[in-house]
């Protein structure tokens, strides 16, 4: 694609600052950018950078300063500058029609226009909704229900009785449906607990690669509408997550913990079984979850607190050499230490 910058103001409602007549022809980020692209920057730091790069247009907020470049001034640069790459974004090849090396059950129930890649299994009771693609070797297992739209990257697995809605994305080695994590110990034996129940994925979740998602003991495990979970995220049975949640790379969610709505678990944060995380709370990264948290609320640590009392309790660990130091002194000087060695 090639456009002016005045072009590009026009498609994403921008204020045009410079050279209307400098010619678009990639996007980037500042700090891959090659001339040619346009960049956005939000923030002073970003403007500097965007400055120094080689692009050839900046997309910035309303009253930033004017650098020498062409500006797109918008109300919100991080949001112009996803309709930018939406507009630079190739359309997928997906997979068309069905392979013929695909193994399909004569009990499932495929829409016609579905598209099936070589390798895939679909097991009786599946059904399959309008305009879903399975890339190769995806394995689809009894009385699956998959959605209108749906997108399976190669080598998922979707075992017996897993429902997704429309519009779901599921990248590559994720497993949906396996059994959870369930034994009592008997007599020094762990004897494994049958997990009868489902996963149900709600319309338009993105779910990552290598993501394991384990059905419920009894029940439903559920991931509502419009979350997003990264890869290598672990969620285990009968956990429910509420909807337009963002769960980043390597979270693990115990069994029938309880997710609100738009709760955001950043990188590595865990959390422990039968704990519920209100509407809205934020857990920054590395944090663990060992007890309820309400909404509304940024956490951090392990257990995970308040953020502003965690960094305050962390302010003052840090000072505790001095502070020993300090008792020591005033020990020596009040005659305790020295009785209490003498009475030992």
């Amino acid at each position: 694609m090639k456009l002016t910058v005045r072009a590009l103001a026009e498609k994403i409602g921008a204020q045009v600052e410079g050279d209307a007549d400098a010619l678009i022809t990639g996007v980037s980020s500042v700090e891959f950018a090659q001339e040619g692209d346009v960049v956005f920057a939000e923030s002073p730091r970003y403007l500097r950078m965007a400055e120094r790069c080689p692009a050839s247009a900046v997309i910035v907020w309303l009253d930033a300063p004017t650098i020498a470049k062409p500006l797109l001034r918008v109300d919100s640069p991080r949001q112009a500058f996803l309709q930018v790459l939406q507009m630079f974004a190739p359309e997928p090849q997906h997979p068309q029609g069905i392979d013929l090396n695909a193994v399909i059950s004569p009990d499932a129930d495929l829409a016609d226009d579905v598209a099936i890649g070589a390798g895939c299994v679909i097991e009786a009771g599946a059904r399959i909704g309008r305009g879903s693609v399975l890339y190769p070797l995806c394995y689809i297992g009894q009385d699956v229900q998959i959605g209108e739209e749906c997108v399976l990257y190669p080598n998922v697995t979707l075992m017996r009785g897993v429902k997704l809605g429309n519009r779901v994305i599921v990248h590559s080695g994720s497993v949906i449906g396996a059994d959870g994590f369930g034994y009592v110990t008997v007599d020094g034996v762990h004897r494994k607990v049958p997990h009868l129940g489902g996963v149900e994925i709600g319309d338009d979740v993105e779910i990552g690669a290598n993501v394991c998602i384990d059905r419920a003991k009894t029940g439903v495990t559920r991931i509502g509408s419009g979350t997003k979970i990264d890869n290598l995220v672990h969620v285990g049975h009968n956990v429910q997550v509420g909807e337009g949640c963002l769960l980043v790379a390597q979270v693990g969610i115990a069994g029938s913990s309880r997710l609100g709505r738009y709760v955001v678990l950043a990188g590595q944060v865990g959390v422990a079984d039968h704990v519920t995380i209100g509407d809205g709370a934020i857990v920054l990264a590395q944090s663990g979850v060992a007890g309820d948290l309400a909404g509304g609320q940024r956490y951090f640590g392990s257990p995970a607190r308040e953020h502003g009392k965690q960094l305050r309790a962390m302010a003052y660990a840090s000072r505790l050499p001095e502070l020993f130091e300090r008792v020591k002194v005033l020990e020596q000087r009040l005659g305790i230490g020295e009785e209490e060695t003498k009475g030992e």
